[in-house]
């Protein structure tokens, strides 16, 4: 099943590419490590509130990993 990935602050969205994984919980444990890494090499997207939104094929939000809970 395929899984979008994308960096969004509310107002706007950048696309961080698509994995192909079995399900919405492994796409949340992607999107948890996503969500480390970037709150490591970004820390000023930490205190804006961005989060890694996960999505379905659908289009369908699945999860949202918020920079803030996973920095440190």
């Amino acid at each position: 099943m395929q899984f979008h990935f994308s960096l969004a602050d509310g107002k706007s969205v950048a696309d961080k590419g698509v994995q192909e994984l079995e399900d919405a919980v492994q796409a949340s444990e992607a999107a948890d490590v996503l969500a480390k890494r970037v709150a490591r090499e970004k820390p000023d997207l930490v205190a804006r509130d961005f989060a890694i939104v996960v999505s379905d094929e659908d289009g369908e939000e699945v999860y949202r990993a918020r920079l803030a809970e996973n920095a440190g």
